[in-house]
């Protein structure tokens, strides 16, 4: 499916952003994790900071926040929801300064494209964040476009089909080294127990429907597996400055109830330089290798609003991914910002199936709005630009 936006659409979306920013400022929203668009398998994005910061000068125990969401993407159209939290100290602090607020959040979204996710997080922060464990449980039901398999996919779709997610994850990690800024750095464990279904498809000869595809009948994926991460930044909202890295190692197999047997190995690392007062240079690392039987469902994938903008949301996936990107973010006038990206990516079976004419560049533009000036948290519509599509965006912090 080539994404055709035409004016009429880009003028409607540019005016229900200011819908959205009016949401955000009249109801104070509580976002925490980035929300990466991921329809068919949740993306972990490793913030180590609560969704809820007090404001400046005060400390609360305990509270609950609600707010109204609203996003849009190509993968869904238009999605809308309701999204809460409840905060509350394990520590016995008097200001969060020493213990971040522990919390339970919860959700439920709903898309122009019938989609539907329903979740609950939590994350609990023992005495002086020593201790983070963090986890939750998704359901999604989530029909989205099937372009194959493979770094040469053809730029109209193969299928439709309509997954059942149900799944558990969780991370507890302990804190090793302190630093200045950010959370330092951290390690533990991490596991996921998941289940898939395929509940339809509209290609009755497609590879999923002639089971063709590894996970096409779907099952149970249950892993386990180590985590590191250094974070020095000084805003997970919208970084001006300092560095971000993660490594993964998951282990799958029918040890844990399985029905697949697979490693994967993750390494996500950004860098931030201020290059101006309030200009920001933003760069992205991401590379994903993966050994044995992976779902189709769990391959990594390129594409969406956070991992090469302009490409629809798993327009390639393989076992293996390569991505860098990067953008400069500057001030326009008042609370607007603008940004400028672009990037490159690349999926495989193996390392060696990489080439530099499996090479997938993507660019664009966005506009920034401050909504929230205290916790530095944007608004941002960005308009992304592939090799034979293009995608345009709206959603609350930014892509990396």
């Amino acid at each position: 499916m080539k994404l055709n936006i035409n004016h009429t659409d880009m003028v409607t979306t540019i005016s229900k952003f200011f819908i959205l920013v009016f949401c955000c400022v009249v109801s104070k929203p509580v976002f925490g994790q980035s929300d990466s668009s991921r329809h068919n398998t949740p993306t972990k994005r490793h913030t180590l900071l609560s969704p809820f910061t007090a404001p400046a000068g005060s400390f609360s125990k305990q509270g609950f926040a609600g707010a109204p969401y609203v996003k849009y993407s190509p993968e869904t159209r238009w999605m809308g929801g309701l999204v809460g939290i409840y905060y509350f100290h394990l520590g016995s602090d008097t200001n969060e300064q020493l213990t971040r607020p522990s919390d339970v959040s919860g959700g439920v979204r709903y898309s122009q494209n019938h989609q539907l996710l329903l979740g609950i997080d939590y994350n609990l922060y023992t005495q002086r964040d020593e201790y983070l464990v963090n986890g939750g449980f998704h359901y999604q039901q989530i029909p989205i476009d099937f372009y194959g398999i493979g770094d040469h996919t053809p730029s109209n779709r193969t299928d439709n089909y309509t997954p059942l997610y149900r799944g558990l994850e969780f991370y507890a990690i302990r804190k090793l080294v302190r630093t200045q800024n950010g959370i330092g750095l951290n390690a533990g464990v991490e596991a996921e127990f998941r289940n898939d279904k395929v509940l339809s498809t509209i290609n009755d000869t497609g590879t999923i429907a002639r089971g063709l595809v590894p996970g096409a009948n779907g099952g149970a994926s249950n892993g386990a597996g180590i985590i590191v991460i250094y974070d020095t930044r000084d805003n997970i909202y919208s970084t001006h400055s300092g560095q971000y890295a993660s490594f993964d190692a998951e282990f799958y197999g029918r040890s844990i109830g399985s029905d697949y047997t697979f490693s994967r190995y993750t390494l996500d690392a950004r860098d931030f330089v201020p290059i101006g007062k309030n200009q920001t240079f933003a760069a992205q690392l991401y590379g994903v290798a993966a050994t044995g039987l992976v779902p189709f469902y769990m391959m990594a994938e390129l594409g969406g609003d956070a991992l090469l903008r302009g490409y629809y949301q798993g327009r390639f996936r393989e076992n293996d991914l390569g991505l860098v990107q990067a953008e400069y973010r500057f001030p326009i006038w008042w609370r607007f910002g603008g940004d400028v990206f672009a990037g490159a990516g690349e999926v495989g079976h193996t390392l060696s199936d990489f080439t530099w004419s499996g090479i997938h560049p993507s660019y664009g533009i966005g506009l920034r709005l401050l909504v929230i000036p205290a916790e530095h948290l944007n608004a941002r519509l960005d308009y992304g630009i592939g090799t034979d599509s293009r995608g345009l965006y709206l959603a609350i912090l930014e892509a990396f």
